[in-house]
């Protein structure tokens, strides 16, 4: 009966251990994901409210977390030490609770994602003309998501004083051989950040549920 006990306590020995291996693999993962999708915000800052950047920061603070805390399960689990592995066990519950915090964040952001891009688009493109910076940030814009305007094209013949019409738009509404993009910025930029913003919930979620098991194991030790 005791040898049976201890084989099964050498399996759930092995099974932490193997699980926090892909615990260390995941943390990396989250970081590379997170650090990704914050770059690409960074990209259109202009037109993204800062708390956007929240979820996909928490998910790198996660990431970088789990590496750490993962090393230390392995630890835990190698030397057989019961305190450490509970103790592993608790780090894992708060991570769990960070990861739902940074899912729910994100999975709520979609939501409120194209009504702030919309006001924020209106109201940088009037200052296109006046403003260096807002200028740089809408040609980037046009250029890296390959649309013009913010419905279409005619939205620039709107400026004050605009020198734009139906056949002259901004040089980055237009391709390497001159030909005017014809998507509008708008949905373009509201599709980037809600898939960004869906990657980073799942991310999160996904993870939260491998974790349960990490969890099952180390306060089965």
């Amino acid at each position: 009966m005791g040898s049976d006990l201890d084989v099964g306590m050498k399996c759930v020995k092995y099974m932490l251990f193997i699980t926090n291996f892909m615990f260390v693999m995941i943390g990396f993962l989250l970081i590379s994901i997170g650090t990704t999708i914050t770059v690409i915000y960074s990209d259109f800052e202009l037109f993204i409210a800062d708390h956007y950047f929240s979820p996909s920061a928490l998910l790198v603070a996660v990431g970088i977390l789990i590496f750490f805390v993962s090393l230390f399960g392995c630890v835990g689990a190698i030397r057989g030490s019961t305190c450490l592995v509970n103790l592993y066990g608790i780090f894992l519950i708060l991570l769990l609770i960070l990861e739902v915090s940074a899912a729910i964040a994100a999975y709520a952001m979609r939501g409120s994602v194209e009504r702030y891009i919309k006001a924020a688009m209106n109201d940088t493109l009037q200052h296109y003309l006046s403003s260096e910076y807002i200028q740089d940030a809408w040609d980037g814009l046009q250029c890296r998501l390959r649309c013009c305007g913010i419905i279409d094209h005619m939205d620039w013949m709107d400026l004050v004083d605009s020198p734009f019409n139906d056949t002259v738009s901004p040089a980055s509404c237009f391709n390497s051989v001159g030909e005017r993009f014809e998507p509008g910025c708008f949905q373009q930029l509201v599709y980037t950040v809600s898939e960004s913003a869906l990657l980073v919930g799942t991310a999160a979620i996904c993870v939260a549920i491998v974790q349960a098991l990490g969890i099952i194991f180390a306060f089965m030790l």
